[in-house]
């Protein structure tokens, strides 16, 4: 009898599926169990973005320094203003907002694509599909975690010469920036999922996103102040899914404060909320993503 004649071919049939959840506990259960494939999946895709670039990651934090220094003269140089007094806390506003949402923008862009760029994956491994959103959502912390001392070392420096300026110092509100920073990343990874299905069944969605992000900077409380809201007018604040948690942020290392209880509330709901309209929306039709890409 011949070698082959033993062998018998598995053959894979993708088909369609109406949308519906697999077990869940099951499913959460084999999703943390492969965590570390995530994990690797993301070290792997950082290196390869920068491979050919000799300035390599260096452009994870010159980038948003850069963006933030020319909204800084667009707000408070050709506005106007005592910039000697109020410059280093408006860059710092500017500077700590622009950062904290882009770790939730790099979330959800990256995210957005990893269903339709990872096709090879589906196609080739079974695995939960929201581990790719899960990657993308790590390389965008690990983009941000350099930021945080780039931010401390430029207010250190601006503190030394406009020692007048209202920065404030090592506070104990500071201990919040941890559950904050989770918040942005849950909120950033719920939504990468809603996004990543939307652009497997429409690809436009990609394209469409990076208009939509750029709106949403400009709405979010970065190149405005919170404060500046009053009123009903804060509603919009709380309609802003990262109004909550860019305003607590704003408390934190700009005025030294402990976050309100409404931007608690705001930045806990719009997290659970992301998360769980989310992970209904990609894990009840991911079974039918092998078929659309």
């Amino acid at each position: 009898m011949s070698p082959s004649a033993d062998f018998q071919p598995k053959i894979q049939v993708f088909e369609p599926h109406r949308a519906s959840l697999p077990p869940v506990i099951p499913y959460l259960k084999e999703f943390w169990n492969r965590r570390s494939f995530a994990i690797e999946l993301s070290r792997f895709a950082d290196k390869a973005e920068y491979l050919e670039s000799k300035l390599g990651k260096v452009w994870l934090v010159l980038n948003p320094l850069l963006l933030a220094m020319v909204y800084f003269l667009l707000v408070t140089v050709i506005r106007g203003g005592n910039t000697k007094t109020n410059g280093l806390t408006t860059l710092a506003h500017i500077l700590i907002g622009l950062f904290t949402f882009y770790f939730a923008s790099n979330c959800i862009t990256a995210g957005a694509q990893s269903i339709t760029t990872g096709g090879r994956l589906i196609l080739n491994q079974a695995f939960p599909r929201a581990l790719l959103p899960f990657s993308s959502s790590i390389s965008a912390f690990q983009t941000f975690l350099p930021t945080i001392p780039v931010y401390i070392f430029v207010i250190i420096i601006g503190k030394i010469f406009f020692p007048a300026t209202q920065v404030p110092r090592l506070a104990i509100s500071f201990l919040w920036v941890p559950l904050i920073v989770a918040l942005v990343g849950i909120t950033g990874f719920g939504l990468a999922l809603l996004f990543a299905t939307m652009n497997v069944y429409f690809r436009d969605t990609n394209k469409l996103l990076s208009y939509v992000m750029r709106i949403w900077l400009y709405l979010s409380p970065i190149l405005w102040l919170p404060s500046m809201l009053h009123g009903w007018h804060r509603i919009a604040l709380y309609a802003n899914p990262l109004g909550p948690v860019l305003s607590a942020t704003s408390n934190i290392w700009i005025e030294g404060k402990t976050p309100t209880l409404s931007e608690f509330i705001g930045a806990f709901a719009w997290a659970a909320g992301s998360l769980l309209i989310g992970g209904y929306f990609f894990v009840s039709r991911e079974r039918d993503f092998a078929v659309r890409i």
